[in-house]
């Protein structure tokens, strides 16, 4: 394997829930100790080779995490022998931060993941245009997100995530549930069965980080609404978000109702630890969180029961059906900057990274290729539109 090396950014992960791109990444306030794994590659073969003449490609991620675990490095090991290069990771714990002081310079990586806080107007600035929207919107999801008004498209998603329920299925099971809930009055019912019928903790709220994990239910606004179109309408009417019946009243009336059951949360709120809550939750101690799908792997690598840990729809229907907001993580992008032959390695780069890695299958993520398989986790999801 080639050398590589890390630059090591501050300590915190700025957690944006508009996105879900931090959530994604570890190493952060919610993440400090991700468990590391030994690295598996298994990935297709790559389409075409390029030679790059010995060149150094410097890439800025916020995966601290599959950094300090070798997974980025042996993940590359296939592409740097097609291209003839070296790639170098460099990490950061405060990505959006410490990645906004470099792009100060010319000097920012030659692929990097778009700062969530640039704005689209931006992007000619700073980036090279990896081909139109009309060129990519039959391959990839979300490539939208990182288009100028020109339809220029400057940067592909490493992945996406979904938004619903993170439960223990054997701690559900126990509990004699055998269906997933479809609206709050069967979620609450069912989180009442785990009481009455297991040890487990029914609903953890992880509330001593509440700045971001009660933002979690932000998320489920989507599938109350019945769509993402029914919630802009919504916005773009300039409606009373608070009406029984819509999107915004249904998912926080869920939650007043579930937070006013104490009996159903954990005891001690002020004391509750996200870190050994992964552990806690696959050891069956805790039956249920609302959490994107970033969650699920995470949790599965928290302990030894990876198998137990599900991830259901959120409890809402409109009209017999169920929804859930799908949404990307980090779109990378390269450097305007660099020279003609590293921006085409670049680009090469990026292409083989969301086709051909095999990351985002193993990260649980939702590939940004278009008819890629989705997350094994996704099973109760077979029904409910994305």
């Amino acid at each position: 394997m080639k050398a590589k090396k890390i630059c090591a950014g501050a300590m915190a992960l700025v957690l944006s829930m508009g996105t879900m791109s931090a959530f994604t990444g570890c190493g952060s306030s919610t993440d400090s100790s991700s468990k590391a794994v030994t690295p598996e590659v298994s990935q297709a073969d790559i389409k075409d080779s390029f030679d790059a003449k010995g060149a150094k490609l410097e890439v800025l991620t916020n995966r601290t995490d599959r950094k300090e675990d070798g997974k980025l490095d042996a993940l590359t090991d296939k592409f740097e022998e097609a291209y003839n290069c070296t790639v170098e990771y460099t990490a950061y714990k405060d990505y959006d931060t410490d990645v906004a002081t470099r792009m100060g310079t010319d000097d920012y990586g030659d692929v990097l993941c778009i700062p969530s806080s640039l704005k689209l107007e931006e992007l000619p600035t700073y980036f090279v245009s990896l081909g139109t929207y009309d060129e990519f919107k039959d391959t990839y999801r979300w490539s939208d997100k990182k288009m100028t008004a020109d339809g220029n498209v400057y940067g592909l998603a490493v992945g996406g995530t979904a938004t619903g329920v993170l439960y223990n299925k054997k701690i559900w099971e126990q509990a004699g549930i055998t269906e997933t809930p479809k609206t709050p009055d069967e979620f609450l019912a069912d989180l009442q069965l785990i009481k009455d019928n297991t040890d487990a903790i029914p609903y953890y709220t992880n509330f001593k980080d509440a700045s971001w994990t009660i933002t979690q239910w932000q998320n489920l606004v989507i599938s109350a609404a019945g769509g993402a179109e029914a919630e802009n309408k919504l916005l773009q009417d300039k409606s009373d978000l608070f009406v029984e019946g819509n999107g915004y009243y249904e998912v926080y009336k869920l939650m007043y109702d579930l937070f006013s059951k104490t009996d159903l949360l954990e005891e001690d709120h002020a004391n509750t630890e996200w870190e050994s809550s992964k552990v806690w939750f696959g050891e069956g101690k805790i039956a249920t969180m609302v959490m994107g799908s970033w969650a699920v792997s995470q949790f599965q690598e928290a302990g030894d029961n990876a198998d137990d840990i599900g991830y259901m729809p959120a409890p809402f229907s409109t009209s017999g059906k169920q929804y859930a907001e799908s949404a990307p993580d980090y779109c990378m992008g390269v450097n305007k900057n660099r020279s003609d032959e590293i921006k085409e390695l670049g680009k090469k780069y990026i292409t083989w990274f969301v086709e051909d890695s095999g990351f985002a299958k193993k990260e649980g993520s939702i590939c940004a290729l278009k008819g890629s398989e989705m997350p094994e986790y996704l099973t109760d999801f077979a029904n409910c539109e994305l």
